[in-house]
């Protein structure tokens, strides 16, 4: 078979797939469809479907040929866009318009999802408790500094319960309205993306006036409207403002990452695969914290992480977060809970969820 012949053949197959998958996605539209009709129906009948934690599992497990860590950022926006026919999803983050918070929600409901930016975290969880707000998406925890004391304690103290988390790269872009690094004499970026990229400005731009602006959405469109500017920021800016990557990923320190919990109102059931997230108290005596932990280890139960954070209202005070792997369900964690309490002054469940597979390396 000529080279010709070859290519001819690849084509063909590349255009049967293509063709194939836009008529699985216009199936999985219409039997969502479907279910819609059902409900409206029948409004206080019980309808169980999928999660879509298990839909994109059996997905990646399907996989030959496909990178596995592809497959879910395609099929949440799949869900989402099928989601849509049902009734749009409203998501609360924390941060501005095309910051990492904002990345990080889309990067876990999709791109159809109608998204609302917070300045703090108690305005996300009351959105979430109030019921404005499907979900929310809330930092928990960088590379760098740790865990978000503001988040920990904001669960500690709500009603809202961490359902999922998700991972993003906290990469910088030079977005300019040219994308020519050459034509940039300023730079406008807010106060953390500026300090997060100060060697590059320094050695790369020297000449270039650094402004600093109250966020990443200002600058980028002051950017916009200025052919000698630039901003510093995320990807997402670029898409949400018709910018161009200037130069990519141009922060000093590379690899950092930015663990965000995803809340909600309700804890979903177990998977076999969990992370459980509680806070305790424990009593000011010799050996408390030993007495707290027993319970865990009497049980092979594997703690993943342990932090203490000062109690808010109270002098040398302090609150202990625990992660753990299992389900608050399972039976040794629930009996170990319950040994638990009988030991500490208080103890709550912040989340128990579905432990996160392993992500797409490239999430600008």
């Amino acid at each position: 078979m000529s080279d010709s012949e070859a290519l001819e053949r690849i084509v063909a197959a590349l255009e049967s797939a293509d063709a194939a998958l836009a008529k699985a996605l216009d199936e999985r539209a219409r039997a969502t469809l479907q279910l819609r009709q059902l409900q409206e129906a029948n409004p206080d009948g019980y309808y169980r479907i999928p999660r879509e934690e298990d839909v994109i599992a059996r997905a990646r497990e399907r996989l030959h040929d496909f990178p596995p860590a592809a497959i879910e950022p395609v099929f949440r926006e799949v869900l989402s866009g099928c989601r849509l026919l049902i009734a749009p999803r409203i998501v609360a983050y924390q941060g501005a318009a095309g910051g990492f918070g904002h990345l990080a929600a889309r990067r876990r409901f999709g791109s159809t999802t109608e998204f609302r930016g917070f300045q703090t975290v108690p305005e996300v969880l009351e959105e979430v408790a109030r019921g404005r707000a499907d979900h929310g998406v809330l930092p928990l925890e960088t590379s760098s500094d740790g865990a978000i004391t503001a988040t920990l304690h904001g669960l500690a103290s709500s009603d809202v319960r961490i359902g999922g988390e998700v991972t993003v790269h906290t990469n910088y872009h030079l977005l300019s309205g040219t994308g020519h690094a050459t034509d940039v004499d300023k730079v406008y970026g807010s106060r953390a993306a500026l300090a997060a990229c100060e060697r590059f400005l320094q050695s790369d731009l020297p000449r270039a006036t650094v402004i600093d602006v109250p966020s990443g959405q200002v600058a980028a469109e002051l950017a916009r409207e200025d052919h000698g500017a630039a901003v510093v920021g995320t990807a997402m800016l670029r898409e949400l403002h018709g910018l161009t990557i200037a130069r990519e990923r141009v922060e000093d320190a590379a690899g950092r990452e930015t663990r965000y919990a995803v809340v909600g109102s309700e804890l979903p059931s177990r998977t076999g695969r969990d992370r459980t997230v509680i806070a305790m108290a424990v009593g000011d005596a010799p050996g408390a914290l030993y007495d707290s932990l027993k319970p865990f280890a009497d049980r092979d139960i594997n703690l993943t992480r342990l932090e203490s954070r000062p109690t808010q209202g109270a002098a040398w005070r302090y609150l202990f977060f625990v992660e753990m792997d299992g389900h608050v369900t399972d039976r040794p964690l629930l009996t170990a809970m319950d040994e638990l309490r009988n030991v500490s002054r208080h103890v709550k469940v912040l989340g128990s969820y579905p432990r996160p597979a392993a992500a797409a390396e490239d999430h600008r």
